[in-house]
């Protein structure tokens, strides 16, 4: 994809990657109920913050990076794209692998249980934090791939690269005033 169409799948997947991996670390993971020992049932629950405490800095990662392809261009576009790869590839790995990381949250917080036999499957959070990190994976790749042909920040404001520069005047400017002639109204 070129021109601006690529460029806006590309941002628009890095934010609803990042958007969606900020939503699921600040849900809860898993939750278990167990007995202490005093009998009393004790609820014990985890965020996504707790199974992985650099799940929420991943997806701010990932909305820095929207602005960073905005903002780059050329070689360095290509670069932020492979490190939306590399983001977004921890957001999966920290997702796939979070029914152990639950189970052990979960343990860790059930202090004063006698029995903390805990077992935990894979959240329905975790699998919102795999598809972010699938969004700012496919976003990168896309940067990475075609980002160097996309329009750059600043792009419209530049002289065409065949463009001339004006012909220096035959008088400074100086000595126009001096004469009372404005300078700035010559073409």
């Amino acid at each position: 994809m070129t021109g601006r169409r690529g460029l806006l799948v590309a941002l628009s997947g890095c934010v609803i990657g990042g958007a969606l991996t900020l939503i699921a670390a600040g849900r809860t993971w898993g939750h278990a109920v167990l007995p202490a020992a005093t009998g009393a049932r004790v609820r014990v629950t985890v965020t996504g913050h707790d199974v992985a405490a650099a799940l929420p800095a991943l997806g701010v990662a990932l909305l820095v990076l929207a602005g960073a392809v905005i903002a780059v261009r050329s070689w360095l576009r290509r670069l932020v794209g492979l490190l939306l790869v590399v983001v977004g590839g921890a957001v999966i790995g920290i997702g796939a692998t979070s029914a152990d990381n639950v189970t052990a949250a979960l343990r860790d917080r059930a202090f004063g249980v006698q029995h903390a036999g805990v077992s935990a499957g894979l959240s329905g959070w975790a699998v919102l934090a795999i598809a972010g990190g699938a969004f700012a994976v496919a976003a990168g790749a896309l940067t990475a791939v075609a980002g160097a042909q996309w329009p750059a920040l600043g792009a419209r404001y530049e002289s065409p690269a065949g463009a001339s520069r004006a012909a220096p005047r035959a008088e400074s400017d100086w000595e126009s005033l001096d004469r009372g002639d404005d300078p700035t109204l010559t073409p």
